[in-house]
């Protein structure tokens, strides 16, 4: 059987390997850059969320602080007006209230923003997770493709080996 004994159909195989290794090559590239530069655009997205709920509750601790300074006046009128003690009490009672109530308001403002927060970043993930097992499906079936040409192509030469 002389059909790969020529030296010409070694050197186009050759040649024609070499292309393909080269195409495949160059689509791996680009696929992996391009989910390496969507990772980066969701983690910076990611930090950006991050950044936004730490000055939330920057602003939440300076508005507990404001309330400490309160607290703190408050104590002090107390030791200074030992008389008035009941008096006293008595307005403390309804500040921590109202207290207790803003912090349950703000507690529940800020439960309900987390829970926003989470279930945006459990869509964006599920989207990324979605469009990679698609690249990874498109990849797939583009090798497919390859293999499939390939084989079309060593039959081709097998069958006729002076084309």
């Amino acid at each position: 059987m002389d059909l790969v004994n020529d030296p010409q159909i070694w050197t186009l195989l050759g040649v024609f390997s070499a292309i393909m290794f080269a195409a495949l090559s160059l689509s791996t590239r680009y696929t992996v850059s391009t989910l390496r530069a969507e990772q980066r655009a969701g983690l910076a997205a990611l930090s950006g969320e991050m950044a936004e709920l730490r000055g939330r509750f920057g602003s939440v601790d300076a508005r507990f602080d404001a309330v400490d300074a309160r607290f703190d006046a408050v104590d002090a009128r107390f030791d200074a007006v030992d008389a008035r003690f009941d008096a006293v009490d008595a307005r403390f009672d309804a500040v921590e209230k109202r207290l207790d109530d803003k912090i349950e308001g703000l507690e529940a403002r800020l439960t309900t923003r987390i829970d926003a927060v989470e279930t945006r970043l459990d869509a964006k993930i599920d989207h990324v997770s979605e469009v990679l097992g698609i690249r990874v499906d498109s990849v797939d079936h583009r090798l497919s493709c390859v293999e499939d040409d390939l084989r079309i192509v060593k039959a081709h030469l097998l069958r006729h080996p002076a084309a």
